[in-house]
């Protein structure tokens, strides 16, 4: 976490307490009497919130490889999010975020671990939520890279084979990479469609340049 960017002089715009999340799920299909599973192996949170006329930015990512137990994603995103977002912000909601992370709760070896996700999910989306991508709405929604890369923006590519590479040799730093990088530029092509707010947009340029703007693992 970075401290607080305040500006002097600068009004600042109303703003509501922001979390941006992101995540990677890989499909484990049955096998024998092992029933199918969606696997959440790893997300990322960006945390934006404004007290006394100053942002902060807490960027925080997990991951889970073959070796660790499948839960512990499952719970650091539930604890991560609890009594967290008042707006939440997110990518394809409806046909991708959503349904995979209410299959990796509901075919968790671990149930409690899957109900704990389930109620904070279910509280943080009663919320205030916003698809970014039905602003960049088309074909090109359906590709978060091909957006990023349009709105020149910094994005870590992982296709579903490195994904599952990187899960099975335990390469944390790759997932969570890939996924702070995706939160980042979904609040940046969030804020693009605000550039009135130009006490916010130059508090993320600050918070950017620092170190606190890259993920730690």
């Amino acid at each position: 976490m970075t401290g607080p960017v305040s500006f002097q002089g600068t009004k600042i715009m109303s703003f509501t307490d922001t979390t941006v999340l992101a995540t990677a799920w890989l499909s484990q299909p049955a096998m024998g009497q092992i029933p199918a599973r969606t696997l959440l192996v790893g997300a990322a949170t960006l945390h934006v919130r404004h007290r006394f006329q100053a942002f902060s930015f807490t960027l925080e990512a997990h991951s889970t490889a073959v070796t660790d137990n499948p839960a512990d994603t499952l719970v650091w995103l539930a604890d991560d999010l609890a009594g967290r977002p008042t707006r939440l912000l997110v990518w394809q909601a409806e046909t991708i975020l959503v349904p995979s992370l209410i299959a990796a709760a509901e075919t968790a070896r671990d149930g409690l671990a899957g109900a704990k996700l389930l109620r904070e999910l279910e509280r943080a989306f009663t919320g205030e939520v916003e698809d970014v991508a039905m602003s960049y709405g088309g074909s090109k929604a359906k590709s978060f890279d091909a957006v990023a890369h349009a709105h020149d923006l910094q994005f870590v590519a992982m296709t579903r084979v490195e994904l599952n590479d990187a899960h099975r040799t335990s390469h944390h730093g790759a997932i969570c990479e890939h996924l702070a990088a995706r939160v980042k530029a979904t609040w940046r092509l969030w804020l693009q469609r605000k550039p009135e707010d130009t006490a916010l947009v130059t508090a993320t340029a600050a918070w950017l340049a620092t170190p606190e703007a890259q993920v730690r693992l």
